[in-house]
């Protein structure tokens, strides 16, 4: 949660002082926010709702990712135990 913060205030300060690297900030914004657009295409992290739904949009989102991390890790587990 804290690298998605970090990445979404760089790219605000980027976009804001219009630097050049804004646009390797905002594929970072586009990979990170992929999970939650699989659920809705017009639902990112970063959605400017109320602040509480933001938080639950940021969590939901997390938990996304970290749900796939696990699997893969589960799946290479088994896949190295079957070697």
């Amino acid at each position: 949660m804290v690298i998605q913060f970090l990445i979404g205030l760089a790219d605000v300060l980027l976009s804001q002082s219009h630097n050049e690297l804004s646009s390797i900030s905002g594929i970072l914004i586009t990979l990170f926010s992929f999970p939650i657009s699989l659920i809705n295409s017009n639902l990112p992290f970063f959605a400017q709702e109320e602040l509480y739904m933001l938080g639950i949009y940021w969590i939901i989102n997390v938990i996304i990712q970290a749900i796939v991390v696990y699997v893969i890790i589960l799946i290479i587990k088994k896949i190295r135990q079957s070697n």
